[in-house]
C-alpha cells in the first residue's frame, strides 16, 4: 500500500525533528535523568512536529531498552507505537471526543495497569476541543495521575485551554520550521525517492509551506505524481502560486513608473487564475525581502529561502528606497482588506498597482514640510499687497420677496434703539435738540449680549434675515423693545420658501412676549 511522504519520512530519532532542537534536547535529557514530568503539553501551529514528538517521547519510554532517550525503532513496542497500534500508547482527538463522558471513561481506563509496555501513555491532540465541564473533571487526575501513566497534549490554540490545566502541565512551543531546515528535508526525500528537481523549485515549496513540514511535503507528493522531475510550472499549478519572474518584471515597471505595463502584468495573473488575496501575499512577500535586503543584505539568512534571487534582489532593493517599500507593502495590505469585502477584489488592486507604479509624483512629507517652511520665509520677507477695495454690499431684496420685511424690520428697529439709547445718555439739563453723546453700551434694561446682536445686525443683512427666519433673534428684537418702551416691530408679509400663501409675520403683544 501507497503510503504518503508526510508519513513515510516522520522522524523515527528524536535527532531526526528538523527545526526543534530546544525541544528534542529538554526531552532527552528529561528520559535520560528520569525526570519525565506527568503531563506535557506542546503548542504550535500545524505541521511542526508535536505528534512527532508525543511518538517519541512514548517510544523512549517503553522501548525494550528503555527508558532511553535514543529509541531504537525496531522492537514491537516501537513499531506500534510508530503506527498508531499501541494498546498501552492512545491517542485521542480532542475534537471528536471532547465531552465529559470521554473524560471520565479515561478516568477509568488510567487505573488499570499497561498490557504490555512501562507506562500508559495518553496524547490527547487538539486539547483545546474539549469542553469546560470535561477539563474540569480532568484536574485531578492530571495532577496526580498514577505512577505508570503519562499524559501528552497538543493544541495549535493553547489560548483556550484553561489555567488551571496549564498549570499541571510542562509546556514547550513548537517553531515554525525554517525555510532552509525544509529545503533540506525535501532534498533528502528527492534523493531518496530519484525525483530531480529545478532549480528554485524546491524553494518554491518550501515558501508556500510557511514553516510546516507536512504541508510541504505533500506538495512535493503532489507535484511528483507529474513526473520524476519536480519542475518549476508544476509547482506553481500546485500552490496557485504567481511565478517570482512575474513578480520581479511587475516591481520593475513600478520602478521604470510604467502604469500601463503594472496593469497588464496584473490583468495577466488575475485572469490566468490567481485569486487577488493570493497575488496580494505574494507581492508582499516579495517586497518584504527587498525591505530585509535594503536593511540587512541580499544575502542575509531570513531571506535563506530565496537565495537564487540574491542578485535580482540586490539589483531592484538599489531601485527604492525603504520609506518607498514601506509605504508599497501598507498599500498592498490594504488593497487585500478591501480585496476580502469587494466581489472581485480587481479594482482595489488596480488602485494599488496604480499608486505604486506612481511613487516618484508622490512629494516625500520631509520634502513637503521644507518646502511650506521655505515658502512661509519668502512670503514673510514680500512687502503687504495694496489694500483692496471693500465690495459693495448687494441691494436690499426688493418688496414682496422672501426676506424683504425683517431687513426693514431690523433697520427701524435699529434706529430706534440708536435713539432711545441717545435719549438715555443725554445730560441732564441739555437742550433738547442737543444731540447726546451715543454710547456703545446698552440703554438700562436690555442685556448687553442681546444689545450687541441687534445692533450688528444692520451689518449683516443676510445673517439677519436667516435669524430672524430661525426666531432666536426675533424674540430678542421684542424683548428689547419692551425694556425701551417701544411698540413692537410688525414685520412685512414674507412668502415662505415652500412656495405656500403669504402669512403675515406679527409679534405678539409685549405682556405676552417671553422674558
Amino acid at each position: 500500500m501507497y503510503v504518503v511522504f508526510a508519513r513515510k519520512y516522520r522522524p523515527r530519532r528524536f535527532e531526526d525533528v528538523i527545526g526543534q532542537e530546544p525541544v528534542t534536547t529538554t526531552l532527552r535529557n528529561a528520559v535520560r535523568t528520569g525526570r519525565v514530568a506527568q503531563a506535557y503539553l506542546f503548542c504550535g501551529s500545524r505541521g511542526v512536529g508535536k505528534t512527532t514528538a508525543a511518538r517519541l517521547l512514548a517510544m523512549a519510554l517503553n522501548c525494550k531498552d528503555g527508558p532511553t532517550p535514543d529509541p531504537c525503532g525496531e522492537c514491537e513496542s516501537c513499531r506500534r507505537i510508530a503506527t498508531g497500534d499501541d494498546m498501552d500508547v492512545m491517542e485521542i482527538d480532542g475534537a471528536s471526543n471532547r465531552g465529559i463522558d470521554e473524560v471520565r471513561s479515561l478516568r477509568q481506563n488510567v487505573r488499570l495497569a499497561p498490557a504490555h509496555g512501562r507506562f500508559k501513555v495518553y496524547y490527547i491532540d487538539e486539547v483545546h476541543m474539549l469542553t469546560e465541564p470535561a477539563f474540569n473533571a480532568l484536574l485531578k487526575t492530571l495532577e496526580e495521575p498514577p505512577a505508570h501513566v503519562k499524559f501528552i497534549f497538543s493544541t495549535t490554540d493553547p489560548q483556550k485551554i484553561p489555567e488551571t490545566v496549564t498549570s499541571r502541565c510542562q509546556r514547550f512551543t513548537f517553531r515554525r520550521i525554517p525555510d532552509a531546515g525544509i529545503v533540506t528535508m525535501l532534498e533528502k526525500v528527492c534523493a531518496d525517492e530519484g525525483l530531480q528537481a529545478e532549480p528554485g523549485a524546491l524553494a518554491a515549496v518550501a515558501r508556500a509551506a510557511r514553516g510546516s513540514m507536512r504541508d510541504a511535503l505533500g506538495t512535493l507528493d503532489q507535484v511528483a505524481a507529474a513526473g520524476q522531475t519536480v519542475r518549476m510550472q508544476d509547482v506553481l499549478g500546485v500552490l496557485g502560486a504567481v511565478d517570482r519572474e512575474a513578480l520581479s518584471r511587475m516591481v520593475d515597471a513600478f520602478a521604470r513608473q510604467d502604469v500601463a505595463a503594472a496593469l497588464r502584468a496584473l490583468h495577466a495573473l488575475l485572469f490566468g487564475g490567481t485569486a487577488p488575496e493570493d497575488f496580494a501575499d505574494q507581492l508582499s512577500e516579495y517586497l518584504r525581502d527587498l525591505l530585509v535586503a535594503c536593511y540587512c543584505g541580499p544575502d542575509d539568512p531570513m531571506l535563506a529561502g530565496a537565495a537564487a534571487d540574491a542578485e535580482t534582489r540586490k539589483a531592484q532593493a538599489d531601485l527604492f528606497s525603504p520609506d518607498q517599500l514601506t509605504y508599497m507593502l501598507q498599500l498592498l495590505r490594504e488593497a487585500r482588506l478591501r480585496a476580502r469585502r469587494d466581489t472581485t477584489g480587481r479594482i482595489a488592486l488596480e488602485l494599488a498597482v496604480v499608486k505604486m507604479a506612481r511613487l516618484a509624483d508622490l512629494l516625500p512629507l520631509a520634502e513637503a514640510v521644507e518646502r511650506l517652511a521655505g515658502s512661509g520665509a519668502t512670503d514673510a520677507g514680500r512687502p503687504d499687497p495694496p489694500p483692496q477695495r471693500r465690495p459693495a454690499r448687494p441691494p436690499a431684496d426688493a418688496p414682496g420677496t422672501a426676506g424683504s420685511g425683517a431687513s426693514a424690520s431690523i433697520a427701524r428697529l435699529k434706529e430706534r434703539l440708536n435713539n432711545g439709547a441717545r435719549a438715555a445718555a443725554k445730560p441732564p439739563g441739555a437742550p433738547d435738540d442737543a444731540p447726546p453723546p451715543f454710547s456703545a453700551a446698552p440703554p438700562a434694561g436690555v442685556p448687553d449680549r442681546k444689545f450687541r446682536e441687534m445692533m450688528s445686525c444692520a451689518d449683516a443683512p443676510e445673517t439677519a434675515r436667516e435669524a430672524m427666519a430661525e426666531g432666536p433673534l426675533r424674540t430678542a428684537f421684542l424683548e428689547g423693545e419692551k425694556a425701551l418702551g417701544l411698540n413692537p416691530v410688525r414685520l412685512e408679509r414674507t412668502a415662505p420658501p415652500d412656495g405656500g400663501p403669504e402669512v403675515e409675520d406679527q409679534a405678539p403683544p409685549p405682556d405676552e412676549t417671553e422674558e
